[in-house]
Order: C-alpha cells, then structure tokens, then sequence
C-alpha cells in the first residue's frame, strides 16, 4: 500500500495468472542452416521494428542475434533451441517470446521475402505469422498463449496484462504469484500499529546508541586526569546539540494532541539517552494514531526536521566528511614533519659523529704526543740524576 489507503477487507481469488505469448519455428537442420533473405516486421502489441536479413546474417543462429541485438527492439526475445527431430536424431529451432504478459503484447511477425512469396513455409517465410489474417497460414505455431491475469475482488472480475495489479483497490498494489482458481484469501488493510511502534522503539535505540557512543568520546576522567579522543571538538559537539534541541523542541505548526516527544511517553535520562513509558505510548497508538504521525512526519516534525540535521553530516562532502579530511589531512602534515625531524636527527647524528671521531682522533694524537712527552722527560731526568 501507499498514501491515504482506507482500510477494510476483501476476497481476493486468482484464477489465472499473466502469460506471455511464445512462438515456434519449423525444425531445422542445425542452427548454421541458412533461412533466407528479407525483412522481418516484428510487432508485439502495437509496437514494431524491422530486422533486415541479407547473406551476412542469414542462417537460423544469426537471424537470432540480429532480432535479440535490434537497437528498436520492442520486446521480442529470440531464441535456438536443440530438439529431439523424432528419428533419432536433433533439429534446430527458434522461439520467439514476448518480454511482457497479457493478450495486449501478442506477437505479430510479416515477412517482405527475397523470394517474392511472403507467406509460404520456404525461405524467410518460414517466420510469418499474423492472426488478425483470416486466410493465410501461420508458419510460427504458437507453444504458449499471451494470457492476462484474471483476479476477482470481491466477486469482481479484474483483468491484467500483468500479474501486479495497481489500478484495483485504490492505494494498493496486487500482485499475483499463482493461480489458485476456486479458493479465495482474505486481503485486510489496517493500520500496522506493532510496526509502528516497534519503528518509534527502534528510532529511540538508535539514538540511545548514537547518544553514548557521543559520551564516550567526549568524556573526561577526573580520577585519572584523561581525555577522551573528541573532548571538545566542535563538530562532535554542534552534532550533539541539534541533535538534542531537535528531540527536545515542541513541533510547530500541528492541530494533534501531541507537540512534544514528552506527550508520548519519551523522556530523557541524566546521561542524555532517552527512555520510552510503554503505557502512555501504546495509549498514544491506539487513541490518537494520526497525531503521533504528525508529531514525527509533517513539515516540522521531530523525524523530518532530525533527518534534515544528521543530512548535513553523513552526506557526500558534508560535515563529518570535511572533518575527516581535515584530521586526515592534519595527520599527515605530522606524518611529514615527523619524517623530516627523522631527516634532521640523521644528518645532526651524523655530523656529531663526525666531530666525535675527528675529536676521538686529535685525542688519540695528543696522547700519543703526552706519551712521547712523559718519556722525554723521563729521560733527561735519568740523566740529570746520573750526573749528580
């Protein structure tokens, strides 16, 4: 159902369902025996298209591409199929389908042959097939009828060149899955009140969820002096807000009973989650279905004024999208002043240990001169002692 449906109860019977119609050819040798040449006019209801058939395309495979592949095709499927010939053998032949149900999409095939006789069972002939001619004989044998669905409403006949109805019950679309001619089933429209109620109590979930996925990346911890990731970031919290001034608003502009989400028994907790009185709810559903709608649906509602604000975050390039860019593009910025900090630490490493190893080298030098100093001293103090 869709829109303003009215409710009530009906006797629905399916007597038939929509075919399409399918046609036959004669049997053929394979599907690379050569047909003719022509044209083909191919209709399927008042729709045609011609199929020109020369000696490029003219065995019983190609006609069949050419008609598949045919750019104004207007619902025609072609198709060769291997049969039993009934001596021991196979044929090859060609079907032709309708893509839709229903006596208004029959087939319709005339032939202008190359062999100037249009309607006789040689040459591209062998596909002629129109009923609307009394006199002359169809080629194609019909294998299935084009059939419309044939329902009964209330002991109403209803005829369709579809197995969905549309056009019956005013706001309400049926569709046919089989025929059971003989036995009826009750159609009942009535208000869905458990679904509608379970929607609300999924809405409330969701956001229950939303809400303390918010709180824990937002929180801080005073025992422990932490943050959480998004503590004070602007858009995490702007989201919050709409969010909960949307929820906690009265509607505008509404002549029910109800103006707030408070009216329906849904309250706020401490933590800013939401709760639902099961009681005034229900009360709400069944007494006053049409104001609970228009609380949620109209112009100003609580559903289509929050749809509008969590739009402008999660769509293509929207808030959260450029917030995203903006931390990723934040992090790689630090991902490259940390790659060239890596490149200044390796150059300041390198040139410190290339004064280290030029000082470690002068070192080396003067305690090889203190070396060679000491023992000069130490000489000539021997000899100084020896000559006193």
């Amino acid at each position: 159902s869709s829109g303003s449906v009215a409710s009530g109860t009906f006797d629905i019977e399916v007597r038939a369902l929509a075919e399409a119609q399918k046609l036959l050819t004669t049997g053929f040798t394979d599907q690379d025996t050569v047909v003719g040449t022509g044209t083909l006019t191919i209709t399927v209801g008042n729709d045609s298209f011609n199929v020109v058939i020369d000696n490029d395309n003219d065995t019983l495979a190609q006609i069949s591409s050419a008609i598949n592949n045919a750019t104004d095709n207007t619902g025609v499927s072609a198709t060769v199929v291997n049969v039993d010939d009934g001596m021991g053998g196979t044929e090859a032949k060609l079907i032709l389908s309708s893509d839709q149900t229903g006596t208004d999409n029959q087939i319709t095939v005339t032939v202008d042959d190359d062999d100037a006789n249009d309607t006789d069972a040689s040459g591209l002939s062998a596909f002629y097939y129109d009923t609307s001619d009394g006199t002359t004989p169809e080629r194609l044998t019909e294998i299935n009828a084009a059939v419309d669905a044939d329902i009964y409403i209330d002991g109403q006949r209803v005829l369709s060149s579809s197995n969905t109805v549309t056009d019956a019950i005013e706001g309400v679309t049926i569709t046919a899955l089989k025929a059971d001619s003989g036995n009826t089933h009750q159609l009942t429209i009535d208000t869905d009140v458990p679904t509608i109620r379970s929607n609300i109590e999924s809405f409330v979930s969701n956001y229950n969820t939303l809400r303390t996925f918010i709180n824990d990346v937002t929180e801080f911890d005073p025992a422990t002096g932490e943050a959480a990731v998004l503590l004070g970031d602007a858009t995490t919290r702007n989201l919050s807000n709409q969010i909960r001034t949307q929820l906690s608003d009265s509607v505008s502009g509404i002549s029910g009973a109800f103006s707030t989400l408070v009216d329906l028994g849904i309250t706020t907790n401490s933590d800013g989650t939401l709760s639902i009185d099961s009681n005034t709810l229900n009360n709400a559903l069944t007494n006053n279905l049409d104001d609970v709608a228009q609380l949620f649906s109209s112009t100003n509602g609580v559903a289509t004024k929050l749809d509008s604000v969590v739009n402008e975050y999660v769509k293509v390039n929207g808030l959260l999208d450029t917030k995203t860019a903006g931390l990723n593009a934040t992090i790689e910025n630090i991902n490259e002043d940390i790659v060239a900090l890596q490149s200044s630490l390796e150059t300041l490493e390198a040139r410190l240990l290339a004064q280290f190893n030029a000082m470690d080298a002068i070192v080396a030098q003067l305690n090889s001169t203190s070396s060679f100093l000491t023992q000069q001293f130490e000489a000539i103090s021997n000899i100084t002692n020896r000559d006193n």
